[in-house]
C-alpha cells in the first residue's frame, strides 16, 4: 500500500507527458514498463521536516473509451466532449512516520487515499502546446491504519487549478515541458488530520489546537521530459507550496510557509500493445 501511493504522488508528477508522445498513427491502447524514480517530500505542507523516497515500481497506461489509467491515476470517464471532459480519479499521499521534530509523542500519519469526481474544461488545444485546461476536483480521503489495513474516513480535499499539459518546442522535438497552478480547500476533518493537537499531545511549545475547514494554501509545479530513446524518457519535476493565509497557518505544526518538492525519474516502456487509439489528453 505504501509503495502503491507513493507512486501514485511521483509517477503523476514525474511522468506527466513522458508517455503521451502520439505518434501520427495514434498512442498503443495499453503500456507496461518500469518507472525509476526519487523525490524528496515534505511530510505535509507547512512542516519543516523532509523525506526522500527512492524506487523501482512497475507501471501500466491504458487507454480504453470508458476506464482509463495513466500518469493521473486510475479514471472512470463519466463524459469526454471536446471541451469538457469529467470523470472518476484515485490518488494519494504517503505516510509520515517519525518519533521526533514538531510531532514529537503524536500519532503517525498514515498514509491516505482520496477518490473522487474530476472536471475539467479545456481552453486550447494545439501542436506546440498539446492543451491548457482548468481543473476542478472533489475527493473524499480515508487513512489506512498500515497494522490492521483498516479505512478511516478524514474528510473532503477540493482543488482548482490550471494545467499546462504540454509543451513541445519544436515539432518532433524529444522534449515536453510542463507546468500546473492551483489552490487547495479541505474541511476541517481533513485539515485536522494534520494540524490539529488534542490536549494529551500538548507539550511546551506545542499548545492545544483545533484546525478549520477553508483555504489550504496554493501551489505551482512544473516538469520537464526528455525522450532518450522510443521506449525510455527522464523527466524532472519541481513543486513549491505556500500556505500564507491558509486557515491552518497558525497551527503550532506549522513551521515553514513554502515547501519545495524535488524528483527525478526514468521510465522505461517495456511492452505495448499493436492496437492503436487517437487519444487527446
Amino acid at each position: 500500500m505504501k509503495s502503491f501511493l507513493v507512486l501514485s504522488l511521483l509517477l503523476s508528477c514525474l511522468t506527466a507527458g513522458a508517455v503521451t508522445n502520439a505518434p501520427p498513427a495514434g498512442l498503443p491502447k495499453w503500456e507496461i514498463g518500469l518507472f525509476g524514480g526519487a523525490a524528496r517530500i515534505p511530510h505535509y505542507r507547512g512542516a519543516d521536516e523532509y523525506k526522500w523516497y527512492a524506487f523501482p515500481l512497475p507501471y501500466f497506461v491504458y487507454r480504453g473509451e470508458i476506464v482509463q489509467a495513466d500518469k493521473e491515476g486510475i479514471r472512470g470517464l463519466f463524459y469526454k466532449g471536446k471541451w469538457l471532459e469529467t470523470d472518476f480519479s484515485l490518488s494519494g499521499n504517503p505516510p509520515v512516520r517519525d518519533g521526533h521534530g514538531v510531532r514529537e509523542g503524536m500519532p503517525d500519519l498514515d498514509p491516505l487515499v482520496e477518490i473522487g469526481p474530476v472536471a475539467r474544461l479545456y481552453l486550447f488545444r494545439g501542436k506546440t502546446v498539446k492543451s491548457i485546461y482548468g481543473e476542478a476536483a472533489l475527493r473524499a480521503v480515508e487513512s489506512i491504519d498500515m497494522d490492521t489495513f483498516e479505512p478511516r474516513y478524514e474528510g473532503l480535499h477540493a482543488t482548482l487549478s490550471l494545467v499546462l499539459a504540454g509543451y513541445v518546442p519544436r515539432p518532433g522535438s524529444p522534449w515536453r515541458l510542463g507546468m500546473k497552478a492551483g489552490v487547495d480547500f479541505a474541511d476541517d476533518n481533513y485539515n485536522g488530520y494534520f494540524y490539529s493537537v488534542e490536549e494529551q499531545y500538548v507539550r511546551p511549545g506545542r499548545p492545544a489546537y483545533q484546525s478549520r475547514g477553508g483555504y489550504d494554501g496554493c501551489s505551482i509545479s512544473g516538469w520537464v521530459s526528455r525522450k532518450l530513446s522510443e521506449d525510455l524518457t527522464v523527466s524532472l519535476y519541481g513543486r513549491v507550496d505556500n500556505v500564507e493565509g491558509a486557515v491552518f497557518e497558525d497551527s503550532p505544526l506549522v513551521r515553514r510557509d513554502s515547501n519545495f518538492t524535488i524528483g527525478a525519474a526514468l521510465i522505461w516502456k517495456i511492452i505495448e500493445s499493436e492496437t492503436r487509439v487517437r487519444f487527446k489528453p
